[in-house]
């Protein structure tokens, strides 16, 4: 009961869904980028931080819209670290790619155009140290990787 517990505090946790303008002006953007191993920037992005709980829990909740080269950064550390990590899309509303990356930004997993309002858990193959959330199927418009690595002074706290 206490692992099933767990999961949904943690899929309440990181729920996501699309962000408005607004939104974003008010919490403040960080400008990350996603870099190929050879070095080149494959896409530059103006991202939320969701470094605290309640940011977390909220993530992205109850938005209409997703700017492109926008998103969302979750700090993924600040799960206990005895909690296995899950997300989910209740209550998202366009599709999301997931993208999970360790404490140095390298990108591990990435899920692809997760469906609006699916309550399925998707679970990365290792505990991320950070999630990238952006629009549906920019993963492959921009060609992003395994191996790649997302460039930011979040994971340098």
């Amino acid at each position: 009961m206490l692992k099933f517990f767990r999961f949904l505090v943690l899929s309440v946790f990181v729920v996501l869904s699309a962000c408005s303008k607004e939104d974003a002006e008010q919490n403040g953007l960080q400008k990350i980028s996603v870099v190929a191993p050879d070095g080149n920037t494959r896409v530059e992005y103006k991202v939320e931080i969701a470094d605290t709980k309640e940011k977390i829990y909220n993530g992205l909740m109850g938005r209409t819209s997703l700017s492109k080269n926008s998103g969302m950064l979750f700090d993924i550390a600040l799960m206990p670290q005895d909690v296995d990590i899950a997300l989910w899309m209740k209550d998202t509303l366009i599709p999301l790619d997931m993208i999970f990356a360790d404490e140095n930004g390298k990108i591990f997993h990435i899920h692809e155009n997760a469906q609006p309002n699916d309550i399925t858990p998707i679970y990365p193959p290792q505990r991320p140290q950070m999630v990238l959330e952006i629009n549906g199927g920019q993963s492959a418009e921009f060609g992003l990787q395994i191996g790649d690595t997302i460039n930011t002074d979040f994971q340098k706290k």
